[in-house]
């Protein structure tokens, strides 16, 4: 067979995630990422089930570090700045009353509902597609949240870095967990900060 026939290789993890907007009482969920051999990447989110095609699946990992990254930050007084990059989504990086900061990752997509009730994530082609957000930020209290038109998920910072993690995996990529570093395009100017810069949607 022709190499660039072969299909992706099948993929499964999974893990218990704590609800991190529940965390006081212990709520708890499952969350199965896996791969069928085809261009999708599965994620089961308690009882959800969403279909990301691949490019999706990249940038929703990427932002969801992104994520893990700014709030480790605000934990220990400083703002790391996530590598500068091309993003489906558009970043945006806020400071709060507090002094620590916020992240928000937003996009479009064309998103359906199958027969089994899979919800599927694809890009837009064509003007005519519906499209519906998929949203990545920052807990106020630590958390991370993955948000759709019609339900979200939080979890703590843990939960992030390994689903991250396991949607690069099931790309057959190298995980996330080696802290991004700033690009040479990506510097201060007087006047902003510079993960501001870096974050902002090109």
């Amino acid at each position: 067979m022709n190499k660039a026939q072969v299909q992706p290789a099948e993929f499964f993890a999974e893990r218990e995630f704590v609800c991190w907007l529940g965390r006081e009482d212990d709520e708890k969920y499952s969350c199965q990422v896996s791969r069928q051999g085809d261009y999708y990447v599965s994620v089961n989110l308690d009882l959800m089930s969403i279909r990301f095609v691949d490019a999706v699946a990249e940038d929703i990992a990427r932002c969801l570090y992104d994520a893990v990254l700014i709030t480790v930050g605000n934990l220990a007084g400083f703002v790391p700045t996530p590598a500068d990059r091309e993003c489906m989504l558009e970043r945006t990086y806020r400071k709060r009353v507090s002094g620590e900061w916020n992240y928000c990752a937003n996009g479009r997509f064309n998103c359906h509902e199958t027969e089994d009730e899979v919800y599927v994530v694809e890009l837009a082609v064509d003007e005519n597609d519906k499209t519906e957000q998929v949203r990545v930020y920052t807990d106020d209290e630590g958390g991370v949240e993955l948000v759709f038109d019609f339900t979200s998920h939080s979890f703590s910072m843990d939960d992030a870095v390994w689903l991250s993690n396991a949607l690069m995996e099931a790309q057959g990529r190298e995980p996330l967990d080696t802290l991004e570093t700033t690009s040479k395009s990506c510097r201060p100017m007087a006047g902003f900060h510079p993960a501001e810069l870096c974050l902002k949607g090109r």
